[in-house]
């Protein structure tokens, strides 16, 4: 069977021979125990009778500092693994060997930009790189100068850069920051279109664009494979609860006018958490609730009872809505509710939904692993490897 590694939260995991092994990122593993010690370090400042007459001692019982880590994309580069990450604030790039108890390689550390997303090809790494809140471009890391190029620029979020059959193309998508009158970004984007990018040349040739938001490129045997996904989502609407709940979303949206009235001119909230620094197009929020995933939000909860219905498999919190296609005249679905996906060397197709991995493989679909929170996954190939059944 071949290897497949995936991220799931802020671990990583290893799918071989059916087992399912977990890794820590080490770098996160040391930043929270930095965290602990400088915690338990500064305790001596804020104890004691000194400290209680000053009032001083309440901040013993505060909570310790919130450490938001995510794996943010993984790859093989032969049988170690390169990943990506997110930690309050700060973005880096590692590779990890696997097995002995070896120490992670370092590649890249930045705290002026947030690595997304890798895709290796020899001692070349294809990234996703945001450097702002709503605009991100596509580049290369060099993973043995640590040198990072950027190869696109723009109003735009170009995202999940990857190498086609040739490694002089790079894919990604790319969708246009809508703006407002004055300039500010009005929270929405274009639907997401799919380029070609000669990194050699800078060449630029369009994919394919549509009603739809085609994400996550791929080529394999000559086709074309991504994600099609809405625009919007459509709800399940209920006109009647509409009507019966409109006083109280009308006082809600009244608090809400207040709320933002009184952070806005006095510096204070009228709740203890405002929420106002919850930013959707930065991170990923490991929340019960929502997330982020791909710069959509995604109401997980409300999500994985829509998905409920499907009486046939189990279910994540993707849309059903996300389809994976192999493009052409005409669409051809693969598989729906998926967030990223890579194929093997025998055409096999693995997948995750959020919640779970799937194969496919001989027109049989098996769930490999249960997970948490899985948004990325990268299957251990040879490049220009046979095409297999390719689904069949």
């Amino acid at each position: 069977m071949e290897q497949l590694v995936f991220a799931d939260g802020d671990r990583i995991g290893v799918i071989e021979d059916g087992a399912v092994t977990y890794y820590e990122s080490d770098y996160i593993v040391r930043y929270k125990r930095y965290l602990e010690t400088k915690k338990r370090n500064d305790e001596w400042k804020i104890s004691g009778e000194g400290a209680r007459f000053r009032g001083d001692a309440e901040a013993l019982s505060a909570p310790a500092e919130r450490v938001d880590a995510f794996i943010n994309g993984v790859d093989w580069d032969g049988d170690k693994i390169v990943y990506c990450f997110s930690v309050n604030g700060s973005s880096g790039v590692y590779r990890k060997p696997l097995g002995e108890k070896l120490p992670e390689e370092h590649i890249l550390s930045s705290s002026d930009a947030e690595i997304l997303s890798v895709n290796v090809f020899g001692g070349l790494i294809a990234v996703t790189v945001r450097s702002d809140d709503v605009t991100s471009q596509i580049g290369t890391l060099d993973a043995r100068s640590s040198e990072l190029r950027t190869l696109t620029d723009g109003d735009a979020r170009d995202a999940n850069a990857v190498f086609s059959d040739d490694p002089a193309v790079l894919l990604f998508d790319s969708a246009g920051v809508g703006r407002t009158a004055d300039g500010s970004f009005s929270g929405k984007y274009a639907p997401s279109v799919l380029y070609a990018l000669n990194r050699e040349t800078l060449e630029l040739t369009e994919l394919r664009r549509g009603a739809e938001s085609y994400v996550k490129p791929s080529r394999r045997g000559g086709a074309l494979y991504c994600i099609a996904r809405p625009n919007r989502e459509k709800g399940n609407g209920n006109l009647f609860l509409d009507i019966v709940l409109f006083p109280f979303r009308l006082v809600k949206a009244f608090f809400g006018m207040l709320q933002a009235f009184t952070v806005l001119f006095g510096n204070t909230s009228l709740t203890s958490d405002t929420g106002m620094g919850e930013n959707p197009t930065r991170g990923r929020k490991q929340d019960a609730k929502k997330l982020y995933v791909d710069g959509r939000r995604i109401e997980a909860d409300k999500e994985m009872k829509r998905n409920r219905k499907f009486k046939d498999r189990e279910y994540g919190f993707i849309p059903a809505s996300w389809k994976l296609i192999r493009c052409g005249e005409k669409e051809e679905v693969l598989a729906r509710g998926v967030c990223d996906y890579d194929i093997g060397d025998d055409g096999a197709l693995y997948y995750t939904d959020g919640r779970h991995i799937y194969r496919r493989r001989g027109g049989k679909e098996e769930k490999l692993a249960d997970t948490t929170c899985c948004l990325a996954l990268a299957v251990r190939r040879t490049r220009g490897g046979g095409d297999g059944d390719l689904f069949g």
